[in-house]
């Protein structure tokens, strides 16, 4: 035999009241699911932009091509140095999670390679080729990213060869009646250069990241 028990319940408190202790609580939740996450983006992000300037043309001929010869880079662990400072410019910094009558706002900003970043790898001995013999600086970072098509060595130009003499083991620049810039297949502005197009490669991959880490660390 069934029997139907009637139960009726009435709510204390307010609808808004309900509404705030919801969007409090996923407050709570949410900045614990990022401060765990943060670290692990971080990381995730900084592999792939090493893979990503790895990737462009730049790198191998900065290693082993047309602009280690003309740079005169002696080391191929220069270039490497260069890409780990490249990638610890990005900043991973939580923001204030608030809630107000349209749910919950806030979580954390994301920075790479700002201007400020992408002087202070410029200034470093890693991007730049120092000629104590000759008595020069070369700075090869700034003028391979910042420079374009602009004359840098005026009646110079690179001549391919295996002489001693030579601080890449494969090019001197040599006296001529012409002048000497950036090839023109690598000379990058500061819109548009080995690294900003590297990172605009990687967005898509960049926003997975971080959803699936925000994901995970729900609980």
């Amino acid at each position: 035999m069934e029997q139907k028990v009637n139960i009726s319940l009435s709510l204390i408190e307010s609808t808004p009241t309900i509404r705030r202790a919801i969007l409090q609580e996923i407050s709570k939740i949410m900045t614990k699911a990022i401060d765990k996450a943060t670290p692990r983006i971080s990381k995730d992000i900084k592999q792939l932009l090493k893979e990503a300037l790895k990737q462009e043309p730049e790198y191998q001929s900065l290693m082993s091509g047309t602009l280690k010869a003309e740079f005169g880079i002696p080391s191929s662990s220069q270039v490497d140095a260069v890409i780990e400072a490249i990638a610890e410019t990005v900043q991973i910094k939580r923001t204030q999670i608030a809630t107000n009558n349209f749910g919950v706002t806030g979580g954390f900003s994301l920075t790479a390679m700002k201007t400020d970043d992408i002087g202070g790898v410029i200034n470093t001995a890693q991007a730049q080729v120092n000629d104590a013999e000759r008595g020069y600086v070369l700075p090869w970072l700034e003028w391979l990213l910042l420079k374009n098509n602009q004359i840098l060595v005026r009646n110079y130009e690179v001549q391919l060869t295996s002489n001693p003499r030579s601080r890449s083991g494969m090019a001197l620049m040599v006296s001529s009646n012409k002048n000497w810039r950036v090839p023109p297949e690598f000379a990058g502005s500061a819109s548009n250069n080995w690294t900003t197009r590297a990172a605009s490669r990687i967005e898509s991959s960049v926003y997975n990241i971080i959803r699936k880490h925000i994901e995970a660390a729900i609980p």
